[in-house]
């Protein structure tokens, strides 16, 4: 099904016609119909809706998705000043950051909207100082995972990630004065808003003398809003939220607007036997899809036929023995030359990327439906 998918998808063919390799391309107009479908969703809920920039940050993407958003959502100062720029004086600027630096606090006041802490302690510390410009607000973990890998599980035994449900009932009367709302994130990649729901059923049963304090919710993201999904549940949990407890419902979801429109876009540089099987050399590496290697996941190529009569290891360009993306079948055989097309790399991607081995980082292209190309910068 994935693999006729791809075969139907123009943008990831017109993406083998970038001008250099190695290349990360943004298919824009793709982006942009993502981001109008979530939206559509997120008005339908009746949420406030962020883009959650960490898993792009490319300036041009950022302004291709402002007039779908109602702002951005920053983990860092960096983030903060690369999101302003793009949004202006328009949309909303929401950080949440596992610590703030004593030395980011001024330009973060004078940059972003909404503030919220991590931890009961750098609330404390730091909510007076943010009170007078931005709303605050306090990170509370719900302790309740739906991921079987502890890697990208926010609410994972011994969490870094926000104040518990049972710390922050106790802490409830001594916080209140400081705290205008609440941030709940608790899944990752997750296709099934019945999660969410469970996840505010969760709050609403546990800390409802809170929630009934605040003036915003805030349900973080973790969810990719794929087409057709079922967004029932979050309407319900939602409306729950507004009905029972007047507080506005925001989400910020990040690989779920940038995903579908990224690829990275590789040339066969080499070809060889290793102990009876194909070596594709390419001109790009893992290091440029750090989470191939970080994560061991197997990323999905344009043209793989899992029928295919040629099949070939297909290799990263660096020294490392692991630079390796994994085993594809093809229908024709590749030669030195070939493109080779990674597909749904739009997040986590070019945000992660590094030079290891002085390889430099990829050329980053717009795409647009006309087939042009305009070469995007990658920083503010």
């Amino acid at each position: 099904m994935l693999e006729t998918a791809l075969q139907t998808k123009p943008s990831a063919h017109a993406a083998l016609a970038a001008r250099k390799t190695p290349s990360f391309v943004c298919h824009v107009d793709d982006l942009q119909r993502t981001a109008s479908r979530i939206g559509t969703a997120s008005r339908e809920a009746g949420c406030t809706l962020l883009y959650s920039v960490k898993a792009n940050a490319l300036p041009g993407v950022l302004t291709a998705l402002a007039p779908f958003v109602d702002g951005y959502g920053v983990s860092s100062l960096s983030e903060a000043r690369t999101a302003r720029t793009a949004l202006g004086d328009e949309g909303r600027l929401h950080l949440c950051a596992v610590a703030v630096p004593p030395g980011d606090v001024s330009e973060l006041a004078d940059n972003c909207d909404y503030v919220t802490f991590n931890s009961l302690s750098q609330l404390e510390r730091w909510g007076p100082v943010f009170a007078g410009c931005a709303s605050v607000g306090l990170r509370v973990n719900p302790g309740h995972s739906f991921l079987d890998d502890r890697r990208y599980d926010p609410c994972r035994r011994h969490s870094k990630l926000g104040v518990s449900l049972d710390d922050l009932a106790a802490a409830g009367d001594r916080i209140a004065p400081l705290i205008d709302g609440l941030h709940v994130h608790s899944n990752c990649d997750s296709t099934d808003l019945g999660q969410l729901l469970e996840t505010v059923h969760t709050i609403d049963s546990r800390i409802g003398s809170v929630l009934s304090q605040v003036k915003w919710v805030n349900l973080g993201g973790g969810y990719l809003f794929d087409e057709g999904m079922n967004v029932a549940p979050l309407e319900e949990a939602a409306s729950l939220i507004r009905d029972r407890y007047g507080a506005e419902v925001i989400i910020e979801p990040g690989a779920a607007f940038v995903r579908d429109s990224g690829y990275v876009v590789s040339e066969v540089l080499d070809l060889f036997d290793s102990d009876g099987k194909e070596v594709a050399v390419l001109d790009t590496t893992v290091n440029h899809m750090p989470e191939v290697f970080e994560y061991q996941y197997r990323p999905e190529v344009l043209g793989h036929s899992d029928a295919g009569p040629h099949e070939y290891v297909l290799a990263g360009t660096s020294c490392l023995a692991g630079d390796v993306f994994g085993e594809y079948r093809f229908d024709e055989p590749l030669r030195v030359g070939s493109r080779v097309v990674f597909t749904d790399a739009g997040a986590y991607t070019i945000v992660k990327a590094n030079t290891f081995n002085g390889i430099p980082l990829p050329k980053v292209y717009e795409l647009r439906d006309d087939g042009s190309f305009v070469e995007m910068a990658v920083a503010s």
